[in-house]
This record gives C-alpha cells, structure tokens and sequence, in this order.
C-alpha cells in the first residue's frame, strides 16, 4: 500500500490546516504526522481509494476519505482524526 503523493492530498487543505495546529504534532513530511518519534497519522492510496490511517495508541484504524470533501467535513474529519489519537 503507497503513501499517498502530493497531488492526492491538495483537496484536504482545510483537514491538513487543522491539523497542523496542534502542537503535539510533527509533520515530517507532507501527510505524515508523529507524536515524538512515533507515526501516528499518514495517508495512502489503494486502487483509486484515499484513506487515512491514524493510530489510536493501540492499533491502526483506517479512515476513508471520499474526496472532494466539503469544508464543514474536511472539519469534523480532523476533529473525529485527532480524538483518535489523543
């Protein structure tokens, strides 16, 4: 399964915006957020398919992201995403 490219995450600004502005977080690379040295948040593609896998501190829990998403769910997305994590 590949991490997904710039180009499959452009239509996520509003979730990424959101996310970025938690301090607890570490963006390494584009999508690929860490909690201290720990992967906690990443993007893949599989056949066309775009989710989100965010690790709840005891296991992976894969999100599906059906893109284009709208503001207000780009919004509930990373909140629901980063009650996940903490």
């Amino acid at each position: 399964m590949a991490h997904a490219k710039p180009e499959h995450l452009k239509d996520l600004n509003i979730l990424l915006s959101d996310i970025r502005k938690n301090s607890f977080l570490k963006e390494k690379s584009l999508g690929c957020f860490y909690f201290k040295s720990k992967s906690v948040l990443h993007f893949h593609i599989k056949a066309e398919r775009l989710y989100a896998h965010v690790y709840d501190g005891q296991d992976w829990v894969e999100v599906d992201l059906k893109v284009p998403l709208a503001a207000n769910e780009q919004k509930r997305l990373g909140k629901d995403i980063l009650e996940l994590i903490k």
